[in-house]
């Protein structure tokens, strides 16, 4: 499995109102699995130079993702046992029973 599995697990648990909208920021933090980088101009994207490659010894860099993954899933499996009374589940949105004012992320 890869991260992007990982993601898709902690947005499935979300949808399926296992974790609430908290939970679900904080397990798409884990492993650095959250960490992204956006360019939202062309002018900052016309600054990027590639300088060079190098390949990357697979028997290495494969268990360390291993390892990473293995780690932010069996933290997400704990906070999944955590019940997060006051959060904001997807039952709460699809009844509409909150406002855009109410998501905060802590």
């Amino acid at each position: 499995m890869s991260f992007y599995d990982s993601y898709f697990s902690f947005a499935r648990a979300f949808i399926s109102n296992e974790i609430s909208l908290n939970q679900l920021n904080y397990a798409m933090r884990l492993g650095k699995l959250g960490e992204q980088y956006v360019l939202k101009s062309e002018k900052a994207f016309k600054q990027l130079v590639f300088k060079s490659a190098e390949l990357a010894d697979n028997t290495i860099y494969y268990a360390r993702r291993k390892t990473r993954d293995d780690e932010a899933r069996n933290a997400f499996f704990t906070e999944l046992e955590k019940e997060d009374v006051n959060g904001i589940y997807m039952r709460d949105i699809i009844r509409e029973e909150m406002k855009s004012d109410d998501v905060r992320l802590r």
